[in-house]
């Protein structure tokens, strides 16, 4: 174990090989300091220890033509210490000799010699950041890059999950020659083939040593790995992904800043700053609307982004139902609910209960309609009061698209779905044995639920012409695929494919078909435009049909150093701006991994989290649509200046 001090100032790291002859043995001397530290100033401290069966006369310390006299102390100990002064700015990076010298009054003569180190840490480079997805065609790669004359000894990149951990390494000649000497690169792959696996969230963390200075670790997360062959990956965002329609998308990123990003043009409006509440930063959810944007807070905020201007629609409230430019609003304590209209600036009460525990759920027509539902009634509340369904049980939300209503009622032990039609018609579903009210989907007249079959819940869909088919036929329990402000819309296609989740995998199923497995439940799956989507972390992917897949992103590179190769499948990555004779020789797929040496500028915020105007309207450089833009687009849109330490060379 190597022990370091710090000193501030420049940064001069030294550790001292003793090797003392003498001129006659009588006399001895030894270094005790600075031994194996990290001296970070323009002074070196000395100590020596130096003896003689005569006195000691006088005991100096060379440094680089400096000389300097040692003063006695006790026991036979000797201190000084060197006032570098401009030279500390001169000096080369690398090994240099401190030399102690002891006198006695016989004028016998002894040395110590130690080498010291003028140090900088190595360049450590990797190709993910926070909320990345590792896609198919993209491989994770590292590098380190040392402060010559001095060499990386050791990189390690480690992907962890509660499963367990998959680790990369490399060392000088393991487990491949590497191409740079002092340099060090792994690639995923590289050297056995074997992949991370897929479907999983890791914490990935990243250390590097040259055994000079202390171990540098990166821990990034979360990262994520999803390489299905049905999924390809369409444009990243500069962060994690909310919500997204056809032109838009709306994310939070790494500084807990939401934006909405232009798809076309790639520019980033930032519209809010996330205070850290009591509630985690997960908390945090939103959606996109025709004028902008509303989410929830950590801090009991809705707030929302009408027409370019922010508003604080209340506080202490829970967002609950979103379409179009309306909102369903509710208090923490589910006693009182609001419906407001974001483009007219207008409120309604819509139940209140003072004192009430109900929880209070709602879903919106496109018309801004509201259907809801609570436990102090039985029925399904609609637009002027129209009352749906009586039954026993607990309501739970109810789910409408403007022309079928359907609800669910749970009695403690099933959950049993109805559904109501445009012609005033109530149709049975089903029961499942489950208690979530995630359980139906509604959609262009589909309905899509959970019925059991005495064992485990099925998925089932119901067509437009009354038709009820049987989708899942699996040995455990199918749900479906549900997030906040999103519940019962978006697994159904308009011809009625039904999207779900089984045994970590999520399926698309059709009447009359055996389901398909297209990728891992990680994310969430939606219906847009005539195409399937799924959103992980920064990124959209296209669901791909079996017969025929959408543009793939470039198929994975060999497992060798392949000069060619491009990183990620045509990923843009931030360079870190290296000089140009320093990369010639290196793997092409490492000439864009990136470190983030410094953070944006903090941008100021009121007490609702709403990010100053300045901050709005940053643009980000790439082509439109393009797979390969999350780190330079996380980047140019957050403002990260990007690039190595500039270093002064001998």
């Amino acid at each position: 174990m190597r022990a370091y001090r710090q000193h501030i100032g420049t940064a001069i790291a030294f550790a001292l090989s003793l090797s003392a002859h003498a001129a006659d043995a009588a006399v001895t001397v030894g270094l005790i300091a600075p031994t194996n530290e990290i001296i970070e100033s323009s002074t070196i401290p000395v100590h020596a220890t130096a003896s003689s069966p005569e006195d000691i006369y006088y005991v100096e310390a060379e440094f680089e033509g400096l000389t300097i006299e040692l003063t006695p102390t006790e026991g036979g100990h000797f201190q000084g210490a060197f006032d570098l002064g401009e030279l500390a700015g001169e000096l080369a990076y690398g090994p240099h000799i401190v030399t102690v010298h002891a006198y006695s009054t016989l004028g016998e003569v002894a040395s110590a010699q130690g080498t010291v180190h003028r140090y900088a840490p190595p360049t450590l480079g990797w190709n993910a950041v926070m909320h990345d997805t590792l896609t198919d065609g993209w491989r994770f790669a590292a590098k380190c890059i040392p402060t010559p004359p001095y060499a990386c000894k050791s990189l390690r990149a480690r992907f962890q999950t509660d499963n367990g951990s998959y680790e990369l390494l490399a060392e000088p000649g393991f487990p491949v020659p590497q191409p740079v000497p002092g340099r060090l690169y792994v690639l995923e792959g590289m050297y056995d083939g074997r992949m991370i696996p897929s479907g999983r969230t890791y914490t990935l963390t990243i250390e590097v040593d040259d055994y000079i200075g202390p171990t540098i670790t990166k821990t990034i997360g979360p990262i994520y790995v999803e390489r299905s062959p049905r999924l390809t990956a369409v444009q990243r965002a500069p962060g994690t992904i909310l919500d997204f329609d056809a032109a838009r998308i709306l994310f939070r990123d790494l500084y807990q800043r939401l934006g909405i990003f232009d798809r076309a043009t790639q520019q980033v409006t930032w519209i809010a700053t996330i205070p850290q509440g009591d509630l985690p930063f997960s908390e945090v959810y939103g959606a996109l609307t025709p004028s902008g944007s509303v989410h929830q807070s950590t801090t009991g905020h809705i707030l929302a982004w009408v027409d370019g201007a922010r508003r604080t629609i209340t506080s202490g409230a829970r967002l609950d139902a979103v379409n179009g430019d309306n909102i369903v609003w509710t208090t923490y304590s589910d006693d009182w609910a609001v419906a407001t209209s974001l483009s007219a600036g207008t409120s309604r009460t819509l139940w209140r209960i003072d004192g009430s525990r109900s929880p209070f759920q709602a879903d919106i027509t496109p018309s801004g309609g509201v259907y809801f539902g609570t436990y102090e009634d039985s029925a399904i509340v609609g637009p002027s009061g129209v009352r749906l369904g009586d039954h026993e049980g607990n309501l739970q939300r109810p789910i409408t698209d403007g022309t079928n209503v359907a609800g669910r009622w749970w009695d403690g032990m099933t959950s049993s779905s109805y559904l109501y039609t445009a012609e005033g018609e109530e149709v049975f579903l089903g029961d499942s044995i489950t208690g979530t009210s995630a359980g139906l989907l509604v959609h262009a007249g589909h309905a899509a639920f959970l019925k059991s079959d005495g064992a485990v819940n099925q998925v089932w869909l119901r067509t437009p012409d009354g038709e009820q088919h049987q989708i899942s036929d699996f040995t455990t329990s199918s749900q479906f695929d549900q997030v906040k402000l999103r519940v019962g819309h978006d697994g159904i296609s308009d011809a009625g494919e039904v999207l779900f989740l089984n045994g970590g995998k999520r399926y698309l199923g059709r009447a009359g078909g055996a389901p398909e497995a297209v990728g891992s439940s990680l994310g969430h799956g939606r219906w847009l435009d005539g195409s399937w989507y799924v959103t992980i972390g920064n990124t959209i992917f296209q669901v791909s049909s079996e017969q025929g897949a959408v543009a793939q992103l470039a198929a994975p590179g060999s497992a060798e150093f392949a000069p060619e190769e491009g990183l990620g499948g045509g990923r843009e990555v931030l360079s870190t701006a290296f000089a140009v004779d320093e990369v010639l020789d290196e793997p092409m797929w490492a000439r864009d991994l990136h470190e983030p040496d410094a953070l944006p500028a903090s941008a100021d915020a009121d007490t609702d989290g709403n990010i100053a105007p300045a901050a709005a309207g940053c643009s980000a450089s790439g082509p439109a649509g393009s797979a390969g833009s999350a780190a330079a687009l996380a980047a140019a849109v957050a403002g990260l200046v990007l690039g190595r330490r500039r270093r002064a060379r001998s």
